[in-house]
């Protein structure tokens, strides 16, 4: 019986119990490494390929779109400055596909209604917005002084409505004729026509959102079943100051607004992602950031957006846990030894 136990100081271990205790502990470590494996690739939005086609899509419903991976975000209402207001579309499902030339980005969420007519007061379009800046990381309040950022917008009454897309909204009345002094002086959001139906804009934080001299962005919109699909289309390369660089070593930050028309959504009130994807054109990737590099952004209130925040960060402090893999073998080991040998040698 002797030999069945050794001494370890003033601690004498059964041997007997001690292998056993490693057999059971060696199970344990097999069961927490598999369930890392799970817990990761349920709650973590790993990197994607961006997917490589001979020609990049124009159309939403175009079959490139059927293999390329997809990234879903959460959204919620705009908060950080007045107008307040927006929080009507839960969440946007983001792809991307590239060639040698050209990339393209694919919006879809829903929205039961398509709000395409703005010709009379009170009347708002769905619309949609990619917010990029490459290199590093800007502040997700449409950047800030000395960090410009490249905004797409699509609004679907350039796209789809019956009127003239300005209407009244943009005329002002005059003894001899109406006349639309927004379209005279070719201001772009009050054109009738837009052959892109997409905008390119700059901004250095709110209030600062300017037209870019250069236009190198299409947009193509369609109705689904449940809502909006969008398509941004753009050349690699463009010859504007803040225009977003697909280069190689260049890594590109994204994020998404969108507006529903019939929620009054306009402006400022929108729905929007406080979340960054990140896009690098060298490996082919599209991901979403650490949630580490986004803390604080998204201050939610108690509003059903805070729940759903919650539930986000709760199933991201899941993930951060079950990545920290060092410590979580060590101490499901060592308890699963102690406890299983204290078990035993009773």
């Amino acid at each position: 019986m002797s030999s069945e136990r050794w001494g370890l100081g003033p601690v004498e271990i059964d041997r007997n119990a001690a292998r056993r205790a490693t057999k059971l502990a060696a199970v344990v470590l097999c069961l927490v490494m598999a369930v890392q494996v799970v817990i990761v690739a349920v709650f973590t939005l790993g990197p994607h390929p961006l997917q490589s086609v001979t020609e990049v899509p124009a159309e939403p419903d175009a079959q490139a779109w059927d293999g390329a991976p997809s990234e879903t975000l959460s959204l919620d209402r705009q908060q950080m400055t007045t107008p307040y207001g927006g929080g009507s579309v839960d969440n946007v499902t983001v792809q991307a596909v590239t060639n040698d030339t050209h990339v393209a980005f694919r919006l879809e969420w829903e929205d039961p209604t398509a709000d395409t007519e703005i010709d009379e007061p009170d009347a708002y379009s769905d619309a949609a917005a990619i917010m990029l800046r490459s290199g590093s990381k800007p502040p997700v309040t449409m950047g800030a002084n000395g960090e410009p950022v490249n905004i797409w917008y699509w609004r679907s009454s350039w796209q789809h409505s019956d009127a003239d897309p300005g209407g009244d909204m943009y005329a002002y009345p005059h003894p001899d004729a109406e006349t639309k002094p927004g379209e005279a002086a070719e201001n772009p959001v009050s054109q009738s026509t837009n052959a892109q139906y997409g905008q390119n804009y700059y901004a250095t934080g709110f209030g600062s959102l300017t037209n870019a001299e250069t236009q190198p962005v299409a947009a193509n919109g369609q109705r689904t079943d449940d809502g909006w699909a969008v398509v941004f289309q753009r050349e690699h390369e463009t010859a504007g100051d803040y225009d977003a660089v697909f280069e190689d070593g260049e890594q590109m930050y994204l994020t998404y607004a969108i507006w529903n028309g019939s929620a009054d959504e306009a402006n400022g009130e929108k729905s929007l992602s406080y979340q960054f994807l990140t896009l690098d054109p060298g490996d082919g990737t599209l991901s979403e950031t650490d949630s580490a590099d986004d803390e604080g952004a998204n201050e939610t209130d108690t509003n059903d957006s805070g729940v759903v925040a919650s539930a986000t960060t709760s199933a991201r402090w899941a993930a951060r846990a079950a990545t920290n893999w060092p410590a979580a073998i060590i101490l499901a080991t060592g308890a699963a030894w102690l406890i299983s040998y204290w078990r035993i040698r009773e």
